[in-house]
Formats: C-alpha cells, sequence, structure tokens
C-alpha cells in the first residue's frame, strides 16, 4: 500500500516510473506512444526507427552513451568506469532504504533506470530526506549532462525530445527539494 495519496506525488512516481521504463530496453510501441501522448511530443521517427536508435545509443561495445551515473560523476583524479564510486554509493543509498536488488536484475545500481526506480521508492514510500539528499548527491550531477551529450548523439526527435524532457524534469525536482 503505498504511503503518499495526493496527485503530486503520484504524478512524480509515475514519471520516475516511465523514464525507468525508456532506458531498461528497448522501447514498445505502447512506451513510446504513450511518452508521445503524455508530453506532446513533435517526432516523425518509426517506432522501429526508435528502437536502432536505442540500440545504436545504448546496447554493446559500440554503444555512445552508456547510461551509469559512474561514467559522468566521479571524483575528481579518478577516471570514469563501470561500478566506480558512483555505483557504491548509490548501492548504499539502496542499503540505507531497506532496498537490496535482486540478483536477477542485470542492472548495475548506478544505471539510470535503477535510479530512477529508486526514486519511485522513495515518493511512493514518503521518504523526503532521503529523496532530496539523492537528487542532490547523485540525480543532479549527472543526469543533465547526460542529457545533453544524448542530444548530441542521438539519431532520433524521439531521444533528443526525451533527453530534453528528463534534464527539465530533473533541474525542476531538484529545484521543489531545494525550495521545500
Amino acid at each position: 500500500m503505498p504511503f503518499y495519496d495526493d496527485e503530486e506525488s503520484i504524478e512524480r512516481v509515475e514519471l520516475y516510473k516511465l523514464f525507468a521504463s525508456v532506458f531498461i530496453g528497448q522501447p514498445s510501441d505502447e512506451l513510446i506512444f504513450q511518452l508521445k501522448d503524455m508530453f506532446q511530443m513533435k517526432f516523425a521517427d518509426s517506432p522501429h526507427e526508435i528502437r536502432m536508435d536505442f540500440a545504436r545509443i545504448f546496447l554493446g561495445p559500440n554503444g555512445r552513451l552508456m547510461p551509469y551515473e559512474s561514467l559522468y560523476n566521479y571524483p575528481l583524479g579518478d577516471r570514469p568506469r563501470l561500478w566506480g564510486r558512483a555505483a557504491e554509493e548509490v548501492q548504499s543509498f539502496y542499503i540505507s532504504a531497506g532496498i537490496v536488488m535482486d540478483e536477477e536484475i542485470s542492472l548495475i545500481p548506478d544505471h539510470i533506470s535503477a535510479e530512477m526506480l529508486f526514486m519511485s521508492y522513495l515518493v511512493e514510500n514518503g521518504i523526503s530526506e532521503l529523496q532530496k539528499k539523492f537528487l542532490e548527491e547523485h540525480l543532479v550531477k549527472w543526469i543533465p549532462e547526460y542529457c545533453n551529450e544524448l542530444q548530441k548523439y542521438a539519431g532520433t526527435t524521439f531521444y533528443k525530445e526525451v533527453a530534453n524532457i528528463l534534464k527539465e524534469f530533473i533541474l525542476s525536482e531538484h529545484e521543489l527539494m531545494s525550495e521545500g
């Protein structure tokens, strides 16, 4: 049973879950059209073109923009790498909230989808202090930059618009949390 019951929290939970689904795998037709309707996106890309762009951007050894925080948020003097310091810090956040990632989930803790799902959990359960801290120490430190890169490398208008919408969402969430 969710803790939240106000419209704003319900909407935030759904947005975090929606963004998680965009990056976790090639989007279904249903997801593509849901995003198009919800955000009034203007793109002519076909679902096939969007899925091909997903593979080109995110998958395999040639993927240009692997969506892991450790590749964007790392200490000065360190280097970007998978399972970097950010992944360990994010894992600690999960543990502090009582979440243990299922072994069947093949995501590294700092994958953008895992972080989005974690935020949806925090909002859903009314864990405000951890929401603010996680936004400040993690999401706002890398997602806006990541979205800028996604806008450069995306071959479809769909992913360019997703990048813009996600960036604005994270920045507005951070602003909202900073005020409160």
